[in-house]
């Protein structure tokens, strides 16, 4: 529970200063609007900011009320509301931006503001040979893989959960994926001097690489310790510890990310260029995760963002769709493996089978399965409520829960249960104490009864 809202409180802050840095006045940008320097100063454009700047801070505050009904739900609908929470909140944030955005492009066209930014595209031919000719460096990203390979050991050594694989798969994507776009990153015609491309377009480089490097190497480093707490082989204080890194390494990206900026404005100013920027507000929009550009008759397939170093996709490209659909391809396969596919096994009635041998308890599910000996089993009870508890490792979806709880009544468990079906054996053995059931109430009740005629003999 604790460790969900610690992971929504960090994406609250970063999306409310990201969001807060994006509509700042920047090269002649407000609210991705382009406006004069003289016309900034109105009375105006400061009661727009202003007002901005009031309902962003609301909406801050609203992100934190909605972590109210996770102490709410139930577990078995925990996760699906903190997905609901994440996509909320991340969209929320540029509502704001949004009506500030529509009221600027009303008030410019209103007094008839001029564009003075007109960029003509440019491309460096200079620029082009020698960054071709650029070595590209993937030394560093061993470290990443060799840490990404020991969580991929350690999950298949520990026999890991299945919904666990594929978050794996996701960060084996996420790496690959990174280091194409840092190695395809377009170059970009900062001004005429193809010396002074060639050393931004390299610093720039750099940068992606540095920033990408700490964001996936506090990824990783989190992920091999949240592994082994899952495990119970690790303390929640030493994964704490590594939460702090990982925001260190968030700390590490924008400190190198303004490094850019700030070189960036130096190299200019000492060689006396300008650079070229996009003043058409047409292209420009704020989606529901920020700002997109749609221009058909621009050839560049990825944009850098008017207020920042990050880049975006020009959507009006074939590429940007191919990425979407895979995205969503992906998510959707996510979703139907960890719902979908369960909840159609359970209303076949093939989630789970629960049988009894001459030796043993046996339950049988394509996503778990377990064989507790008669012999240590010292008493066994049927009940169709657990009453409180928690999870403390393992998978909880609302189809079916298995791993380690935590209950009120029953203290430490081990948990094998059907969810929809509520009607439970606990068998209590010198060890541990075990939960199980099968996805037919009826057939949960018999085989109790097998038990206890084992046990009365």
């Amino acid at each position: 529970m604790w460790i969900l809202i610690l992971c929504l409180v960090f994406i609250n802050v970063v999306m409310y200063f990201s969001s807060k840095r994006e509509s700042r006045y920047n090269e002649g940008r407000l609210f991705l609007v382009t406006i004069p320097d003289w016309a900034y100063k109105s009375v105006e454009i400061k009661e727009i900011e202003k007002q901005f700047k009031k309902e962003h801070l609301w909406v801050f505050i609203i992100s934190f009320i909605t972590f109210i009904p996770l102490f709410i739900f139930s577990t078995k609908w925990l996760l699906l509301y903190f997905m609901i929470v994440i996509w909320f909140n991340v969209s929320v944030y540029y509502v704001p931006y949004r009506k500030a955005r529509a009221k600027l492009l009303a008030l410019k066209k209103l007094r008839n503001w001029p564009d003075e930014k007109i960029e003509k595209i440019k491309i460096d031919l200079s620029l082009s040979a020698y960054m071709e000719k650029h070595p590209f460096n993937l030394r560093r990203y061993f470290f990443v893989l060799i840490i990404d390979l020991s969580v991929l050991g350690n999950m298949i050594y520990f026999h890991a959960e299945n919904a666990m694989y594929l978050y794996m798969v996701l960060q084996f994507m996420v790496l690959v994926l990174g280091i194409v776009f840092i190695k395809k990153l377009p170059n970009k015609t900062f001004c005429k001097n193809s010396e002074v491309n060639i050393t931004l377009n390299l610093l720039r480089r750099d940068s992606f690489h540095h920033c990408f490097f700490f964001l996936i190497t506090g990824d990783s480093i989190f992920n091999l310790a949240l592994q082994f707490f899952l495990l119970e082989k690790l303390p929640f204080v030493i994964l704490f510890l590594v939460a702090l890194i990982m925001i260190l390494c968030v700390i590490i990206i924008v400190i190198k990310a303004n490094h850019y900026r700030e070189k960036k404005a130096k190299i200019l100013a000492h060689y006396n260029e300008c650079e070229y920027t996009i003043s058409n507000d047409d292209c420009w929009k704020i989606g529901w995760f920020g700002p997109t550009y749609y221009n058909k008759a621009d050839p560049r397939t990825l944009i850098s963002a008017p207020n920042g170093t990050q880049m975006t996709f020009n959507t009006a490209k074939p590429a940007y769709r191919i990425f979407i659909i895979g995205i969503w391809t992906f998510v959707i396969a996510l979703l139907l493996w960890l719902f979908g596919y369960p909840y159609y096994l359970d209303i076949t009635n093939n989630l789970v089978n629960l049988s009894l041998t001459d030796q043993a308890v046996v339950v049988d599910s394509p996503f778990y399965d377990v064989s507790i000996d008669l012999q240590k089993v010292n008493k066994a009870e049927l009940a169709d409520d657990l009453g409180k508890g928690i999870r403390t490792n393992g998978t909880d979806t609302f189809v079916y829960g298995k791993g380690n709880y935590t209950f009120d009544r029953y203290g430490k468990c081990k948990v094998y249960m059907a969810s929809l079906h509520p009607c439970y054996i606990i068998l209590y053995t010198d060890d541990i104490t075990y939960i199980v059931n099968d996805d037919d109430i009826q057939n949960t009740k018999l085989i109790y009864q097998e038990i206890q005629e084992v046990l009365s003999q």
